[in-house]
């Protein structure tokens, strides 16, 4: 982000759920669905497959998790939502009749929701030797337990087709300068200051940092919701206690005494004298990936993986959810009079709105994936990848990318 995945008495256990979770919408709104006998689609349904990831980023999901999630989706209908299966299974996950009804299995968040709930309680439980594919048969009870390990090359595959990297942010500091941060919590001050970096003890890793006006200190934000300051950065708060999923975002305001933060479920957590103006967009396509503040710092705007911008206090909306795009959208920025801003995409590729200026995008032989956009003060901006590598369009200049073994 400018600066940056058992067994069970299953009627029991879902009967309570469904009465509380509604996905933030009415309950039980079922999703268009296709047949899946004799057999489903060879390959995966882009909506279904997204809206799998989402949810189940949405639900604080680990690693472990995440591919338990996509090895079942696959292995039982090809992340298809099905409107049949065998004997009464229905939906992504061809869930039986006890866990609920059809259109509670054929809606896909809510089965995702249902699934991960379970596979959670297996993942706290079980020792690091674990695999996701015996976390999926634990919860799916399989009479083909096998086929989940299997499945473990295309569900990673999917994640990676689906899924948003963030931990390498970049922030351009005036014309001629930029800093950048990697998901270890390292600095590069590229004709900036350096002021400290790599803290030990954090949680989670790091996912964006901001640097405070005149390039005297930064913020810098783990997954865990910690804010590390440096330099004339004030500590003001961190933590986001209650937060679903990562913390993956930090916008500053304009006078540096004041900071928001955004998970990756949507929830905004204001610190200092930054203002709540809203989130949690009920409805997202994707789950979020960014939040930047106006120049005034009273709004700011969220922007999800499927490009959708959600627009807050006296932030503008331009535009959003370009068509066409490959790859998750990653990140924004917004141009320095917030009258416009452009999106990017793991792949490169750029959105201009408002009065933002495309410049090219899609750089060959990118090292990595694109990971933050930062737009610089006149006309331009810069790409960083998720190996460190800088590519600059308009008037943002190269100035080096790291050398050695990176650690983005």
């Amino acid at each position: 982000m400018t600066s940056r995945r058992l067994t069970f008495t299953l009627a029991a256990c879902l009967g309570a759920a469904a009465a509380a979770w509604t996905n933030g919408s009415a309950a039980w709104a079922a999703d268009p669905t296709v047949a899946c006998r004799p057999g489903p689609p060879a390959a995966e349904n882009a909506a279904v497959t997204r809206q799998v990831y989402a949810q189940a980023i949405r639900d604080g999901a680990s690693p472990r998790v995440l591919l338990a999630t996509f090895e079942a989706a696959w292995v039982e209908s090809r992340l298809n939502n099905c409107s049949n299966g065998d004997l009464d299974s229905m939906g992504v996950f061809q869930q039986r009749a006890s866990w609920g009804s059809a259109d509670a299995r054929t809606t896909v968040a809510t089965a995702t929701h249902a699934f991960v709930v379970r596979a959670k309680n297996v993942d706290a439980t079980s020792a690091p030797s674990v695999t996701a594919g015996q976390i999926a048969q634990k919860v799916q009870a399989s009479a083909y337990p096998e086929r989940y390990p299997q499945a473990q090359g295309t569900a990673t595959a999917l994640l990676s087709a689906y899924g948003v990297t963030n931990g390498a942010g970049t922030r351009m500091i005036g014309p001629n300068a930029y800093m950048d941060v990697s998901n270890s919590g390292q600095i590069y001050a590229w004709n900036s200051r350096y002021l400290g970096g790599s803290p030990g003890g954090y949680s989670g890793r790091f996912t964006d940092a901001k640097v405070t006006a005149g390039d005297n200190g930064y913020w810098l934000l783990t997954s865990a919701g910690q804010i590390y300051a440096y330099g004339d950065a004030p500590y003001l708060g961190g933590g986001a206690a209650g937060h679903t999923g990562d913390l993956i975002a930090l916008a500053a305001t304009p006078n540096g005494q004041g900071y928001v933060m955004l998970s990756a479920s949507g929830q905004v957590y204001a610190y200092g004298n930054a203002g709540y103006f809203g989130g949690s967009q009920a409805g997202a396509g994707g789950e979020f990936t960014d939040i930047e503040m106006t120049p005034t710092g009273r709004g700011y705007w969220l922007l999800t993986s499927a490009g959708q911008v959600y627009a807050y206090g006296d932030a503008g909306f331009f535009g959003g959810s370009p068509g066409g795009f490959t790859r998750a959208i990653t990140a924004m920025s917004p141009t320095a009079d917030g009258r416009g801003y452009v999106l990017v995409s793991k792949s490169g590729q750029v959105y201009a709105y408002g009065n933002a200026s495309f410049k090219g995008g899609s750089p060959a032989g990118i090292s990595g994936e694109i990971t933050d956009i930062s737009y610089t003060p006149g006309s331009g901006y810069l790409l960083i990848s998720s190996s460190g590598q800088h590519y600059g369009y308009g008037d943002a200049p190269f100035i080096g990318n790291p050398s050695g073994a990176s650690p983005f």
